[in-house]
């Protein structure tokens, strides 16, 4: 079934074919693939399959769709993401796709491979709507996912500690005090306490400075009863990130007895160290000759 009304532009190039296929084999098909790895190949592969979906001839690189995001369900209970069978145009209309089956074959697509253990690489190409009692609704930009490089994406050093420090994020903005990983005495939970700040500081790199959701969880740290951002806040949103870390620094504080401030140094030139390790590996593999 076609839409009524068929679009005159293209929405975003289609992807190569060669891409795809390069996509396919990285994807979880193989068994041994880097879940980031096969994330970011599964999100260039629902461009590619939405636009398919959409056009009159898929052969033609040049056929007008109008799609530009698309609806992706995170659900509560099991972490994973599934699409909800809908799409956006530019304008904002939300439409279902045209084919009857076209949900299912997407969820085939993504089945394992986005999800809570794999968010460093979906999370940065979603924008969250609002919650159910059932999932997190996400509008997921398939011009961006289209454009991503998989053939050779290197990767990322701090992908876990991202990913870990964005469900820090999202378990504060739910409400939950921050515990934490380790019961033992400084300096073992000293360390600790930095090692989770740094990680909700992978989570900001490329949204925020370091330096400013640092500052900006200090001042918290000092307000008597901060107002804590609503549960359906993005995750990488200031003060999101900023409540977290002062989440954890209130606790750190009282645990070790190292300073809020102390601990943030720490954490600051730790997560640098991390960054410029990450930025020397990411130059070398693409100025290699």
């Amino acid at each position: 079934m076609q839409q009524n009304t068929r679009p005159a532009t293209l929405s975003y190039p289609a992807p190569d074919d060669e891409a795809v296929d390069t996509a396919r084999r990285i994807s979880s098909d193989t068994p041994d693939a880097d879940p980031t790895d096969a994330a970011r190949a599964t999100c260039f592969l629902l461009a590619a399959a939405v636009r398919d979906f959409l056009v009159e001839d898929i052969y033609d690189p040049a056929a007008p769709f109008d799609a530009v995001e698309l609806e992706l369900a995170h659900a509560h209970t099991t972490g994973l993401v599934e699409p909800t069978g809908h799409y956006f145009t530019a304008d904002g209309t939300r439409l279902p796709l045209p084919g009857e089956r076209d949900r299912d074959r997407l969820i085939n697509l993504v089945l394992w491979d986005l999800g809570d253990h794999s968010r460093a690489a979906w999370s940065p190409l979603c924008t969250l709507q609002g919650t159910t009692t059932e999932a997190a609704i996400y509008r997921f930009d398939l011009t961006q996912a289209a454009a991503l490089r998989v053939t050779d994406a290197p990767r990322d050093p701090a992908a876990a500690s991202a990913t870990t420090g964005l469900d820090t994020v999202t378990r504060y903005l739910h409400g939950h005090t921050y515990t934490p990983s380790t019961k033992t005495a400084a300096p073992a939970a000293q360390e600790a306490f930095t090692a989770d700040v740094v990680a909700v500081l992978h989570a900001a790199d490329g949204w925020h400075h370091a330096p400013r959701v640092l500052e900006r969880a200090l001042t918290l740290l000092v307000t008597s009863t901060p107002t804590r951002p609503a549960p359906d806040t993005h995750p990488r949103d200031l003060e999101a990130l900023a409540g977290a870390v002062a989440d954890i620094l209130r606790t750190g504080e009282t645990i070790t007895g190292t300073t809020a401030y102390t601990l943030a140094d720490t954490a600051e030139t730790a997560f640098q160290e991390e960054v410029d390790e990450a930025r020397f590996a990411h130059i070398r593999h693409t100025r290699q000759a």
